[in-house]
């Protein structure tokens, strides 16, 4: 099963949707980090992370997200990555590691 499952929506402006399928780990956290550089080079510039299906990630998931963020940053250095669907516990770690000032 691919980590990501991808979908596009039309808001205020356009948004890609990232749905995660299960926690993003060592053996896997390379195949978000490429999908986000190829929706970046395909013209993504709003993407939302949906981690409804995963509870919690590794480390380097962690820091998956942040590569995320610096991708979709190139353009202006604005906050183009939102993250949807966190648990309280995933909510908390992105607090106390500090991603949730930037994402």
């Amino acid at each position: 099963m691919a980590l990501v499952e991808i979908s596009q929506t039309q808001g205020r402006v356009p948004v890609t949707v990232f749905h995660l399928q299960e926690r993003v780990h060592l053996g896997n956290f390379s195949e978000l980090e490429s999908a986000a550089q190829k929706a970046y080079e395909d013209g993504t510039r709003n993407l939302v992370i949906d981690m409804s299906r995963t509870d919690t990630m590794t480390s380097i998931g962690l820091r998956a997200l942040v590569v995320v963020h610096k991708i979709l940053a190139k353009s202006d250095s604005g906050r183009h990555l939102k993250v949807a669907g966190a648990t309280a516990v995933m909510r908390e770690i992105m607090q106390v590691t500090g991603i949730s000032q930037f994402i």
